[in-house]
């Protein structure tokens, strides 16, 4: 009885949104977000709080510049010939595309668009790299995207792709490059990986919606979870930068330690995820590095020297460790059984314990203290194997 009273009120709120038009209502099949809630009151109650509520406040006067710019990502259901939107801001149907079919055939979920697609983010989360406007015609947001289109499909779009090997570009009129540097990301590719992440399990690309939560969070960002906890769903570097989890290794904590995955991976918000290294010669004088973009201390030089004394360092020490490695190696390959049981065991968590700082990939970036600790214990436990082999 419940559910028939919601469809019924949701119905009602229909016939009346078609009845409005103009700059209030649109005969295309939009209704309005406040229909919507009749039926989705938890999404609509936390809807309501987000930043995507509130799209038109955070925008310029509703002017011809803005229209033609900005107004496509600050409203929904634009008409940009006829200056008109049905709602302010990002409501329900900026993504889940027009509701009417949906409501007018008792909630008939195939009447409506609701995915992980990453593209409807992107037809707002996007700028064109090299400063121009989005369309060839000069319009400034994607015009003639419909929820449950692919981005490429759009007439006229002009958002070329980056090269995830090239330096990714600064933000565009403090627009960040989110669906551009995601998409050159490997989060967007799909290698027939499975993956869960508080407690939701997901395969192929790691879409918005897989990190983000699209209606609200109480996380930063609208994050689906704290920002550590998230990276640690699928990434081992996070227990490389508590300085936890080798065997016969105390937690060592690093001046890193504290610091959250995307304070360095994400520097100008970047879905690419790569770090603007202080040292790299591709990065302009006059755009920040990741390292200064913390550091109080603005001296690119400084932090440059810093991490290559760093790399230089975790290398320095590795490569004894690794050399007797592989004479331990070559031995065992002809004389399997030159150890006991007990040498044996020393060897595997010793392998282990590497293996952690090799997959870790920072070369002692994230936690070089930690990284000198098992290698310093690599390097006493091997020396007993070493001795046994003899």
């Amino acid at each position: 009885m419940l559910k028939a009273l919601l469809i019924l009120t949701c119905l009602i709120g229909t016939a009346a949104a078609g009845a409005e038009g103009g700059a209030n209502g649109d005969a295309s099949g939009y209704i309005g977000t406040e229909k919507c809630s009749a039926c989705h009151s938890d999404q609509y109650i936390a809807w309501k709080s987000s930043r995507h509520a509130k799209g038109l406040e955070m925008s310029s006067e509703s002017n011809k510049d803005w229209i033609k710019n900005c107004a496509g990502c600050h409203t929904t259901g634009m008409d940009g010939p006829a200056s008109a939107w049905n709602e302010n801001g990002v409501g329900c149907e900026a993504c889940h595309g027009p509701g009417q079919d949906h409501m007018t055939n008792g909630g008939d979920k195939s009447k409506i668009v609701s995915g992980v697609s990453a593209d409807v983010c992107g037809r707002c989360h996007s700028r064109n790299p090299s400063g121009e406007t989005l369309m060839s015609d000069g319009t400034g947001w994607v015009v003639g995207y419909r929820p449950g289109m692919r981005l490429s499909d759009v007439p006229g779009l002009q958002m070329p792709p980056l090269d995830p090997a090239v330096l990714p570009p600064p933000p565009v009129d403090n627009h960040p490059l989110i669906y551009n540097t995601w998409k050159a990301s490997g989060h967007s590719k799909n290698p027939g990986r499975a993956f869960t992440i508080e407690g939701k399990e997901w395969s192929g690309p790691i879409t918005c919606v897989a990190c983000h939560k699209p209606h609200q969070s109480d996380n930063p960002h609208q994050l689906v979870a704290s920002p550590d906890n998230l990276c640690g769903s699928c990434h081992s570097q996070l227990a490389v930068l508590k300085g936890k989890g080798a065997k016969g290794v105390e937690q060592t904590r690093s001046l890193h330690t504290a610091i959250s995955c995307f304070e360095c991976h994400m520097t100008e918000k970047n879905h690419l995820m790569r770090v603007l290294r202080p040292d790299d010669p591709e990065l302009p004088e006059s755009r920040i590095d990741t390292c200064n973009a913390c550091h109080e201390v603005k001296d690119r030089k400084k932090r440059a020297e810093q991490i290559l004394d760093w790399v230089a360092w975790y290398k320095e020490t590795l490569e004894p460790v690794e050399a007797d490695m592989r004479i331990i190696d070559e031995a065992l390959k002809n004389n399997p059984d030159l150890l006991n049981a007990e040498l044996k065991q020393r060897l595997e968590d010793t392998k282990a314990n590497l293996s952690i700082i090799e997959q870790d990939g920072s070369e002692g970036v994230h936690n070089l203290d930690y990284a000198l600790e098992i290698m310093s214990l690599a390097k006493r436990e091997l020396a007993k194997v070493k001795e046994a082999i003899k």
